[in-house]
Order: structure tokens, then sequence, then C-alpha cells
């Protein structure tokens, strides 16, 4: 597929296994060190584990929505080429929905947003044959680069399965609560490697009452349930989006404490962050580090890059 440019003047050519879950390669777990654990567990919905159980019609259209997320990630797996000089940022996004057939909800400056993109903002970009969500993170980078507004751009799946992309400030007023299971993060397997020693010369008879045991271990010292909770919160917020947080003095997420769970409430880019999609391949899902920050990063499907 080749973009055709309106302006004349412009040279133009145009990851948990399938339904799963992500597991020991979850980012928490990747990320904790001494911390070993088979990874986190995401349950979607407000505190669901306190609710009663969910009526079959919520359940089928919970489903439904997980489906459309997924087929959107799969139509922006197609491959796209774009050869561009200056060309508007809203054309630029408008040809990749033309071409992938993906709903996409760009937040301009116009719409009702606080903030915004600029739809006029030129964008300079050339690729080949590459995933059509790749093109759009490049343009949201390239654009946020260009505006120069002190906001960063990303873009997140929305609960209807659309792609809305535009400044986290205005992302983070759609935010979702997540319930994040760490027992197995914090339990900790006590090893007791103090025991006393046993001398077989001493243990004979003769009434001596010496006791064949000697070099009794000291206590243990453990860390607490607790502490390796606040060290998992921590790495957490200090590691993805750590502006956003609430103890950071962000309004992107905020977090709490429930039993061995972390109810996290955060828009849908940060969720993606820390477990990633539960509906797509655990292999095209990776763990990528940058200095003191880690995320999950969605890629897309090879097999479906060149779908007609």
């Amino acid at each position: 597929m080749h973009y055709t440019p309106r302006h004349p003047s412009h040279k133009l050519s145009t990851g948990i296994r399938p339904n799963g879950k992500l597991t020991a390669c979850s980012m928490l777990a990747a990320a904790l060190g001494s911390l070993s654990a088979p990874g986190i567990i995401a349950t979607t919905g407000v505190l669901g584990f306190l609710a009663e159980e969910s009526s079959a019609e919520q359940r089928q259209s919970r489903t439904s929505d997980t489906q459309e997320k997924a087929s959107t990630l799969r139509l922006m797996s197609k491959a796209i080429t774009i050869d561009v000089e200056d060309q508007p940022l809203e054309e630029l996004i408008d040809f990749i929905i033309s071409v992938t057939g993906a709903q996409i909800e760009p937040v301009y400056l116009e719409s009702i947003a606080s903030s915004g993109m600029d739809p006029a903002t030129p964008i300079s970009l050339r690729v080949t044959n590459v995933a059509a969500i790749t093109v759009l993170e490049r343009i949201l980078k390239k654009a946020e680069r260009i505006e120069g507004i002190g906001e960063d751009y990303t873009w997140q799946l929305t609960e209807i399965g659309s792609i809305e992309c535009g400044p986290k400030s205005v992302l983070n007023e759609n935010q979702r609560v997540e319930l994040y299971d760490i027992a197995d993060l914090i339990f900790v397997a006590p090893d007791f490697d103090n025991a006393p020693q046993f001398n077989i010369q001493s243990s004979g008879g003769g009434g001596s009452g010496q006791s064949p045991f000697s070099g009794s271990g000291q206590n243990i010292t453990m860390e607490s349930s607790a502490e390796r909770t606040q060290r998992i919160i921590d790495l957490l917020e200090s590691s993805v989006e750590p502006d956003q947080w609430a103890n950071a003095g962000g309004d992107g997420a905020s977090l709490t404490v429930y039993g061995t769970s972390l109810v996290v409430s955060a828009p849908d880019y940060i969720h993606r962050q820390i477990v990633g999609y539960d509906f797509w391949p655990a292999r095209l899902q990776t763990v990528r580090a940058k200095g003191d920050k880690r995320w999950i990063q969605i890629n897309p499907d090879p097999k479906l890059k060149s779908i007609p």
C-alpha cells in the first residue's frame, strides 16, 4: 500500500500464549533480582475480587471487548511504507486509518480535550514495510519533539478496542482499576543453613551426659512480607512511568495494598507497561529496560504484517 499525498509538491511513496497471561517474563519478576516468582496476574474490573459473580451478559461483553482489542492490534500489524516531507500529522494518521481499517482516536487541540496535538504539525518520515503500530509510535514521538509542549505522547487501547493517542495528561483521564496478585513475589521459603553439627564420637554410651550436637544455629533473620511488598511498590513506581504516580505528584496512577495484592488505578498505557496484554501472544511481548526504567513492549505479529 502506497501513500499518495494531498500536496503534489511533497515527495511521497508509499507478545503469554494465546489467551494466556505473562508468567515468568513479567516486568516485575524480571526486574526484582533476588525476588523470584512466577509473575503478576491481572484481574480486570473495579475490585472484582470483592464483587459478586458477574452475569453471563457482563462476561460476554468483556470477552467481546477483548476480541476487539486483539483485532485492533492485528490490524495495526499490517506493514506500510511512507516517505514524506513536512506532511501534516493529521493526514498521516488518517492514512494509517484508511490502510489498516483500525479505529484510531487522535487527541487534537481543537477537540474537547484540555490539551492535545496540533493536527497541522509537519512530520517527515521514511519507513519501508514497517508495522503500522510501530509507525504510529514514531509519528507520535516526532510530533512530541516538534511541538515541544513539555508533554509525552503515547497510545493506549480503549474499553471498546479503539486506539486513543495523544498527550499522556489527556490519556490519564481514562483510568481503570486492576488487581495484581504478588503473593508469590513476597513469599520467602526459610533457608535453614545453620543446623547444629553432629559428632558421632560423642554419641557413645557411658552416661557422660555430653550432647553429640554442637554449634547450634542462631535465629534466622528474614525480610517481612510487608518489607518485600514495599520493595515491589518502590520498584514499580520508580521504573514504570515514574512521573505519573500520585506519590511523585503525578495524576496518572495510584496504588494501594489489599492483602497480598496491589490495587492499581491507571490508564491503559501504564497497565500495558506493567503486565502487557493477556490477549496478545507472549512471544510478542518483550521486557525492555533503559536506565532505571523498565516496561513491557507490545510487538506486532509478523505473520499478520502483510495482510492485504
